[in-house]
């Protein structure tokens, strides 16, 4: 997992861009006595991309070229995970609210993959992550090879919003108009991947090899956001008589990606030699999507709600691994990668949590429970 400093130093930047600028505005005193803290829980899916495999079935013939490669891990999107989120908001002024936000959120995934032997035409090949003759790719003729996964991927946010109300005075009407908000922040969040593969010659003639990586990558970046409170014709009048109260957010903003790749993968079959590699990347990424939440007051302090929050990520790190034995005599064949690289590719999250939100404050303050 990356250096916890990096994440100390961001959530301080963030609290440099937002706070400074809001205090030096005359809005009135931060009223940490009347702040509201939420606390939550729920699922979460990320659809991150399918991790390939430095494993190949390959052709006895010509210059031996891969005639299937396998998937350590895939269809990550179909696991379902769990969520913890949690955020303090304080009022500063009348229609300004500054708010601290932060979310975990956890996935795992299994998988087995076989790679059955082709004999005498083809065969499973197993290959070190980088193009090393002292360390050169397994071959079991007769075998077939076993790829049992565990991929544990921890998605978390941390986030120092400015939020202004937006309720402008409308004469010659009844009934007010739905609230709208716009809102600014400062945002840092991490995508952290742990993968362990076992790896197994069935017959016992090769192996067995462990591979082990982490996959990690910060976001810095900020955002802009707008929504407001909504109700849908058809159903406001049921709403209103259950006490319901439905809002909606739109929020995008631009982001410095930057990633750490660490791998070893460990043979038995050539007496332990190991294939280590360390890789780094940056990127820019954008981060946007839709927040949706219906609340229900549960008493004068409390409110209850279903919070959704549905988010796009331009940018997520791919493994594309070595397959290349250039220093064992083997040419560089077509379907084959050659080098261990960091791709890229995009994701989408989803997390849906029930939240229970209690203002503090005196009572004087509070309203009535209708």
């Amino acid at each position: 997992m990356k250096n916890s400093g990096r994440i100390i130093a961001g959530v301080v930047l963030s609290s440099l861009l937002v706070v400074s600028p809001a205090s030096a505005q005359d809005e009135g005193s931060m009223a940490v006595g009347n702040a509201t803290v939420s606390v939550g829980g729920g699922t979460a899916l990320l659809t991150l991309p399918d991790v390939s495999s430095f494993v190949t079935l390959t052709s006895n013939a010509g210059n031996n070229p891969a005639l299937q490669t396998f998937e350590l891990s895939d269809d990550f999107s179909d696991e379902i995970g769990w969520n913890v989120n949690a955020s303090i908001a304080t009022p500063m002024g009348a229609n300004k609210t500054v708010s601290l936000n932060g979310f975990w959120a956890n996935i795992n995934d299994k998988d087995s993959k076989t790679c059955i032997d082709g004999s005498p035409t083809a065969f499973c090949e197993l290959f070190p992550i980088v193009d090393n003759p002292a360390t050169s790719q397994t071959v079991a003729p007769g075998e077939s090879l076993v790829m049992n996964t565990e991929r544990e991927v921890d998605q978390w946010g941390v986030s120092l919003e400015s939020k202004w109300t937006l309720n402008p005075g409308v004469m010659g009407v009844t009934r007010a108009p739905h609230k709208h908000y716009f809102a600014l922040g400062a945002d840092v969040r991490g995508i952290n991947q742990d993968l362990a593969v076992d790896l197994r010659f069935v017959n016992a003639g090769g192996g067995p090899a462990t591979y082990t990586e982490s996959l990690d990558t910060s976001y810095y970046g900020a955002y802009a956001a707008w929504g407001g409170d909504y109700s849908l014709p058809f159903l406001s009048g049921m709403a209103s008589n259950l006490g319901l109260q439905s809002s909606f957010l739109l929020r995008g903003g631009v982001y410095y990606a930057d990633t750490d790749y660490d791998g070893r993968l460990i043979d038995a079959t050539t007496n332990g030699a190991t294939s280590a590699l360390s890789l780094s990347d940056d990127d820019v990424a954008f981060i946007g999507g839709l927040v949706l939440e219906t609340k229900k007051r549960i008493g004068q302090r409390a409110t209850l709600s279903l919070k959704s929050e549905y988010e796009y990520y331009s940018y997520v790190p791919e493994m594309a691994y070595n397959t290349v034995d250039v220093g064992g005599g083997r040419p560089l064949t077509t379907g084959r990668q050659n080098g261990t690289i960091i791709g890229s590719d995009s994701a989408f999250s989803a997390r849906t949590m029930l939240r229970l939100t209690i203002k503090l404050g005196p009572d004087s303050i509070m309203e009535p429970l209708k």
